[in-house]
């Protein structure tokens, strides 16, 4: 029976940090979406409008943005790690779970609009890489709560060589690739081997690495100071709301500069009475906008070196480099690349913008049965986060580490701290810091009807099991007490 890819179709969302798109998949594969004004993404900006019954998003809300920055969120992306803070946005708070799925409903109702009768089977979002599981959980939580049936969650680069894969099947012979995504507010850098055989393409992740606080905002903000420096604007005397309004307004300034010295050497910047009696003209060079945003590009150099030793690999090894994400266009990514990489292995012929979308769009076909192959698709993870629990004097105990292929587990025996104790409660983390305070706690586990012994003598096995959807099984085992408990924690 045919699937009506139109009117029940499946579909991909990238919820970008600084905008968003929308894909579904086809017989031909993966299409994006536009919105009435042509444009295939949406800013991920919600703005409140004392006006409107509920709170404006994308692009006009953007807009509404640099005039009133107080009443608009921005980066909530940023903030999924926090997903009951409150966000106050006119007499209503939110939470960035709430402002997300804000997001992602917008996005849908402009495929809604586009087909009568559009009634799709589902749904898969993206996400960072590097995002922990309670990122993740919150994100799958967001799209829940924008009434969409989620097929799945799958990591942006992930997503991204899907499409790559897609794009190039028919001559795409095995090699090994690097996924460069830097997106508005995250730096992911991910390193897959493709193989591709008359049975099966394969995407096996060999190794990842990122930041999820660097992008085209902090860039942004960097070139923003920069003109406020140059222009010689005195902040003084104004009021809080005011000062705002101009921070928006030098926003908006460098991200446009920024655009332009993507593909010019200097570029302008006119902006008339930004402050009473204050204006702003004046030139910015590529080579300054570089320079103050070097210590970002050191940091990537290091992220780069660091996960190709991860891979256990040499550059060298590297066949191609796919760019993922607006920022990736700046003209010095590529001069990074070439100097890490080589000239000739950057990919050009895919949009940074949209493929992660469509890449998501490909999963969903391939979740729900709609790739019309002979060929299956294949997709082998790796951990992006060491997994392990909190001890006592509040240390990281990692049962499993960072990028370790998946399927895995590992068992590690622990014991109690304190005289004849009853029950503890074992708490499950995700990081990379010795001590779990600086970690992201993804779950607790209750134990109770331990059998009363002196501190340290009595034995409990802790399992972690990592299945090939990233589904981590926590196995409990105290012989004594003749207890054995197992739980389930989702990573994405």
């Amino acid at each position: 029976m045919r699937m009506d890819n139109e009117k029940k179709p499946v579909l991909g969302i990238d919820l970008g940090t600084t905008y968003s798109a929308i894909a579904r998949w086809t017989e031909k594969g993966p299409k994006v979406y536009q919105n009435p004004r042509r444009e295939y993404t949406w800013a991920s900006v919600v703005y409140h409008d004392e006006r409107q019954a509920k709170p404006l998003v994308g692009n006009l809300a953007l807009k509404r943005a640099l005039i009133d920055p107080e009443n608009a969120v921005i980066g909530v992306k940023r903030m999924m790690d926090a997903g009951g803070e409150k966000i106050r946005l006119g007499n209503r708070e939110y939470t960035p779970i709430e402002i997300s799925s804000m997001i992602l409903r917008d996005v849908y109702e402009y495929a809604e609009k586009t087909t009568p009768g559009f009634d799709p089977a589902g749904v898969v979002v993206t996400v960072p890489y590097y995002f922990t599981a309670l990122q993740c959980m919150n994100t799958s939580e967001a799209a829940s709560l924008a009434g969409l049936n989620v097929l799945g969650i799958i990591q942006e680069p992930v997503a991204a060589a899907l499409a790559y894969g897609i794009h190039e099947e028919e001559t795409l012979s095995d090699e090994v690739i690097m996924v460069f995504d830097l997106g508005g507010g995250t730096f992911d850098l991910t390193i897959f081997r493709l193989r591709n055989s008359k049975e099966r393409l394969t995407f096996e992740v060999l190794a990842t690495g990122g930041d999820d606080r660097l992008g085209g905002l902090d860039f942004d903000k960097s070139l923003a100071e920069l003109i406020r420096e140059k222009a010689a604007l005195n902040f003084s005397g104004l009021s809080s709301a005011n000062k705002m309004k101009v921070k928006a307004a030098l926003m908006e300034a460098a991200k446009e500069a920024k655009e332009i010295l993507s593909y010019e050497e200097y570029t302008d910047i006119i902006k008339p009475n930004i402050l009473p009696g204050q204006h702003i003209e004046v030139e910015v060079e590529r080579g300054e906008f570089e320079k103050c945003i070097e210590d970002y590009f050191e940091k990537m150099d290091m992220i780069l070196d660091t996960v190709i030793e991860k891979a256990s690999l040499s550059r060298n090894d590297i066949n191609r480099v796919i760019k993922v994400g607006g920022s990736s266009r700046i003209p010095k990514i590529d001069e990074l690349l070439s100097q890490k990489i080589g000239t000739d292995k950057i990919f050009g012929n895919i949009d940074p913008d949209l493929c992660v979308a469509e890449g998501a769009s490909v999963y969903a076909a391939f979740l729900d049965e709609r790739i019309e192959w002979s060929k299956k698709i294949e997709i082998k993870t790796a951990t992006a986060h060491a997994l392990g629990i909190g001890l006592g004097d509040g240390r990281f105990s990692v049962l499993i580490p960072s990028n370790r292929q998946t399927p895995c587990e590992a068992t590690r025996i622990f014991t109690t701290n304190a005289d004849d104790c009853e029950e503890v409660d074992i708490d499950v983390y995700q990081g990379s810091s010795k001590l779990t305070k600086n970690n992201k706690k993804i779950g607790t586990i209750h134990v109770s009807g331990l059998k009363k012994y002196p501190a340290g003598e009595l034995d409990i096995h802790i399992t972690f099991r990592i299945n090939q959807q990233q589904s981590v099984s926590v196995t409990i085992v105290q012989k004594e007490s003749n207890i054995r408990k197992v739980e389930s924690v989702k990573l994405t």
